[in-house]
């Protein structure tokens, strides 16, 4: 049985926030930074055969990595689209990004005017990069290796698993966000690595850099242990 070596695998990391436009003025969004995906990508140059960093609407300092080939998105639809593009065998895909889960069902193409009157916009769901990926496309590739990320504000090993499962991927990380609290744009984070197969680690609090070489000296070793099973 061949062992699996990350030097001879293509590296994909989507990085920071989507942005899905309600007027020619006005979006819908979220506070990711986009360091996570940034140090993932920087950090995998040296561990992988090539690397792939699409970015959305991250702070200036993570927009680029130097060295890989760099994507730059605006919407969840067009990250998809990029995605999809460069999945081939022998990949490992690591959805750090945080696209928009809702766009509006209606864009005006002019600046909504301000009134006394009531707005409301109808939302309705975008595209889930993941979850398409797990359910519909893997089959068509040899050894396309899935890992999520999780963000959430509570009950967090609970909806990471509900993920897990109904995006049928092999790894996610998870970790609490709360907009006073560690998670989006902060230095530290603290991740829990739950996969397919029942494990869980945790790494952290670390500083993010630290993390992310976590991380992958984690998900390296742990795939190497059920290569045999994807």
């Amino acid at each position: 049985m061949k062992a699996y070596r990350s030097q001879e695998f293509k590296l994909i990391v989507t990085s920071g926030p989507t942005r899905e436009w309600i007027d020619p003025v006005r979006y819908i969004s979220n506070p990711s930074s986009g360091r996570t995906g940034y140090e993932l990508a920087r950090i995998g140059k040296s561990l992988f055969r090539e690397v792939v960093y699409i970015a959305g609407y991250t702070e200036k300092p993570y927009k680029e990595v130097p060295e890989v080939k760099n994507i730059s998105v605006d919407t969840t639809e067009s990250m998809a689209e990029a995605v999809f593009n460069e999945l081939e065998d022998n990949t490992l895909l690591i959805m750090a990004a945080a696209p928009a889960d809702y766009t509006p069902a209606d864009v005006y193409t002019q600046k909504i005017k301000k009134s006394e009157e009531e707005v409301i916009i109808r939302l309705k769901p975008t595209i889930d990069i993941l979850k398409t990926i797990g359910t519909e496309k893997q089959k068509n590739y040899q050894k396309l290796l899935l890992v999520g990320f999780a963000a959430e504000t509570n009950h967090l090993e609970v909806y990471a698993k509900e993920k897990l499962e109904k995006k049928n991927i092999h790894f996610i990380c998870a970790n609490q966000v709360y907009k006073t609290h560690m998670g989006f744009g902060d230095n530290e984070n603290t991740v829990y690595i739950f996969d397919r197969w029942n494990q869980t680690h945790k790494i952290g609090p670390l500083k993010k850099d630290k993390v992310c070489m976590e991380i992958f000296h984690y998900l390296n070793q742990r795939i190497s242990e059920i290569f045999d099973k994807i």
